[in-house]
């Protein structure tokens, strides 16, 4: 990609496996044994489309009645606590984003699009604080819809005080980097640190 001239104003990630890495095997062990195959990944994202999952990533029930749904839909005999525990643990850094983040604050503006929920919220920025300085964070939960739903990015682009038009959003799963193009965004999917600070220099963000 060579870009000549842009009038990318606003850059907006997405977190899980962008920000952060999404390791699931332990919540998968531990939860989701039943499911269990020789790629605790997949059973990972298996599970991530269970109703209940989407339910609570929108917002629409709470993390006790998500935690009752769980647990007798995979008969679990755990207390919600130790749910809260495991369920959080499947995060740790991204090498080098922060520094990337970092370098380009206060020379863009930069957004943080999310399908997430409270529980994962809460914990990621309590253990990366640097995750809660986007001035105004989008996440699923509080939005009320989920990518590719194209309320979810015109709200982004909102909370970035920029058109979509303006915007460069990243994001690792290509029907979401989809998603944000039929909005107007130019949107880019998220292969590595190398190729993403290609990206940007190409952009001339960077």
């Amino acid at each position: 990609m060579t870009i000549t001239n842009s009038n990318i104003e606003a850059i907006i990630f997405d977190l899980g496996r962008v920000l952060v890495a999404i390791d699931n095997t332990l919540l998968v062990e531990q939860l989701f044994k039943k499911l269990s195959t020789d790629d605790p990944q997949q059973v990972g994202r298996h599970t991530m489309s269970d109703p209940a999952i989407l339910e609570f990533s929108s917002g629409r029930i709470t993390a006790e009645a998500f935690y009752q749904k769980m647990r007798a839909a995979y008969q679990w005999d755990i207390s919600f606590d130790t749910f809260r525990w495991l369920w959080c643990r499947i995060f740790y850094p991204m090498d080098d984003m922060e520094n990337l983040v970092m370098q380009l604050r206060g020379h863009v503006k930069l957004g943080l699009l999310s399908d997430t929920d409270p529980l994962h919220w809460n914990h990621i920025i309590t253990t990366w604080p640097w995750l809660g300085m986007f001035e105004k964070s989008t996440l699923s939960y509080q939005v009320g819809v989920m990518k590719p739903n194209p309320k979810i990015y015109l709200t982004a682009a909102k909370n970035v005080d920029t058109s979509p038009e303006k915007c460069l959003y990243i994001d690792d799963l290509e029907n979401n980097v989809e998603g944000a193009r039929t909005v107007g965004m130019t949107a880019v999917q998220f292969e590595d640190i190398t190729q993403i600070k290609n990206v940007l220099k190409d952009f001339r963000l960077l």
